[in-house]
């Protein structure tokens, strides 16, 4: 049986303990329990007619809590599901950057391999369902709303939940079944959103052809080099300057529409020594090489040095400062850098080339933005939701990293769970060059088109352009639902910008709040006149692990240069 589960903690570092728990079944959200005491749940799951699985929304958080009960019920971790083969036993995913993905404990064994095992499978649905329990109601036109109470409210061992804490439980473990079960009746029911992209994409097209056109690249190292994200970019001169007014241009699926407008690489790779020579076979390339160079006047910058302790990994570059540096580029951002830069005492090393086609993801693009279409004319939500997600999933699943290591929980001495980096682990690489140069090709339309606007452009975040002005600018395809064209998506009447990804925006007469890292428990302290670097605002959450599980502190955000 499948479940969406759910708990709820204490605040207090002293007494960290889950005071209320509750699921409901996916299918059948009837079906729903929950109490005070979390050894019920593991009872519940244990009594289960077969193997039981739990989605928690945000396992990073939960996990914990579980992983606090195992240790203290005598369980072992292993570091393998192969090694379930005793009783009491259970295995984590953990990634070394804190990304939780499942828990599979095994709470008996048949010494005799009947296959009588008693399973207890959990998984994190936030890894296929990427949004907050509060906008899936929306997202997938469900009638549930997420409810509230008091969190710091003091709750006794063997409190006896109120109604009202039924209720709030009831709706977030039935709004997240509910969405869940939208997935899983169109079979995505792999471990994250991305693995369903790709099983969807394998079907389409059949695994045969997908292994042709991508065979496993043995140079995935020095392909990597090349794979970068989104552009984004503030134009320095609007740093912290109040703007008067202008608009908001967004791409229309800006990830999908390269995917189905631009030259891609598929077969087996081929090796080149020096500079690349024009080859109207292999005609997609990534060039290693070492230059200087200084950003043309009036042209935006398009460059950063990730491994260079001289120059700062999320700063574009004008100049080169007069060292000579290593640059690994696709053929698509060496154009885009010798058009915006002035580049000299270049040197060739080597480089790796492809054949190239538009072909390769044209029908899994055209079905899922037809899905999309379709569902917004008859007012599916749910479609709607699962189609975008499906059209933005797919490219990053190529780039998934060979290389990993785990994180490996243990109690500590003083009762608290701990984690150790694992061994280094190698897989087989899927095949990077597609996500470098789709990535590649996402950025080369929003910095040429941004360049187009230079006279007007303030800043600019992968997919969008924010102008001063208002006037709809030349040169610039637009139109609402056009797959690649820009759509106008907003007019603001002030707007200030301290840094990336960090800005304000009125529009019609509400502040609209973009800021990284900024927990939105603080967005009700920020006003037009304290959105400054070096404001700090209250209601911020720091995770600390305690004996026991997980507490939130209470910190400040500062907004930082």
């Amino acid at each position: 049986m499948q479940w969406s589960a759910d708990f709820e903690t204490t605040t207090d570092p002293n007494d960290c303990r889950v005071w209320a728990w509750g699921v409901a079944e996916i299918f059948n959200t009837d079906n729903f329990y929950c109490g005070n005491d979390i050894n019920e749940l593991f009872e519940l799951a244990y009594h289960s007619p077969d193997t039981c699985v739990f989605y928690f929304h945000n396992l990073k958080f939960d996990g914990e809590f579980i992983l606090n009960w195992l240790f203290h019920n005598g369980y072992t971790h292993v570091t393998d599901k192969r090694k379930l083969k005793a009783d009491k036993t259970f295995c984590t995913l953990i990634s070394d950057k804190g990304m939780w993905y499942s828990i599979h404990i095994r709470f008996k064994y048949d010494e005799n391999g009947h296959g009588n095992h008693k399973d207890l499978k959990i998984y994190d649905s936030l890894k296929v369902l990427p949004m907050k329990v509060e906008e899936m109601p929306k997202a997938f036109g469900l009638k549930d709303n997420k409810l509230h109470i008091d969190y710091n409210e003091y709750r006794e061992v063997g409190h006896e939940l109120t109604q009202q804490e039924r209720d709030y439980i009831h709706n977030d473990v039935v709004i997240v079944a509910q969405a869940l079960e939208h997935l899983f009746r169109m079979r995505m029911d792999k471990m994250t959103t991305a693995a369903n992209a790709m099983s969807e994409y394998k079907d389409l097209i059949g695994k045969k052809q997908f292994q042709r056109d991508f065979p496993p690249p043995s140079y995935d190292g020095d392909i990597r080099q090349a794979y970068r994200g989104g552009w984004t970019y503030l134009n320095p001169k609007w740093a912290e300057v109040d703007v008067s007014e202008g608009i908001v241009l967004d791409v229309n699926s800006l990830y999908p529409s390269v995917m189905v407008d631009s030259l891609l690489p598929y077969g087996e790779g081929i090796f080149f020594n020096g500079q690349y020579k024009e080859d109207r076979i292999f005609n997609l390339y990534v060039q290693m090489f070492a230059c200087q160079f200084e950003l043309k006047p009036n042209h935006l910058p398009t460059i950063q040095l990730k491994n260079s302790l001289a120059f700062v990994p999320t700063e574009y570059l004008t100049s080169s400062q007069g060292e000579r540096v290593t640059l690994c580029l696709t053929s698509v951002d060496l154009k885009l850098f010798f058009d915006h830069y002035d580049v000299y005492d270049i040197e060739y090393y080597s480089g790796w080339k492809w054949r190239s086609t538009e072909d390769l993801f044209k029908q899994y693009v055209q079905k899922w933005n037809g899905e999309k279409v379709r569902a917004t004319e008859q007012g599916n939500k749910a479609l709607r939701t699962i189609a975008k997600l499906m059209l933005n999933s797919l490219y990053g699943k190529f780039a998934t990293s060979p290389k990993l290591r785990s994180k490996i929980p243990y109690l500590s001495e003083d009762g608290i769970v701990k984690y150790k980096v694992g061994e280094l682990e190698e897989r087989e690489p899927i095949y990077v060059p597609v996500a470098a140069f789709v990535t590649a090709w996402a950025r080369n339309k929003t910095i040429r088109s941004a360049q187009k606007v230079y006279d007007r452009f303030i800043y600019a975040d992968t997919d969008s352009l924010h102008l001063a002005g208002t006037e709809i600018p030349e040169g610039l395809e637009i139109h609402p639902t056009k797959l690649g064209a820009w759509k106008h998506e907003s007019t603001f009447t002030r707007a200030r910008f301290i840094r990336q990804k960090s800005y304000i925006e009125e529009i019609d007469g509400e502040l609209k709040i973009t800021c990284a890292g900024m927990p939105t428990d603080c967005y009700g302290e920020v006003t037009w006149d304290n959105f400054h670097t070096g404001a700090k605002y209250g209601g911020k959450k720091v995770p600390r692990h305690v004996p026991g599980g997980i507490i939130l502190d209470d910190t400040y955000f500062t907004l930082r240069k």
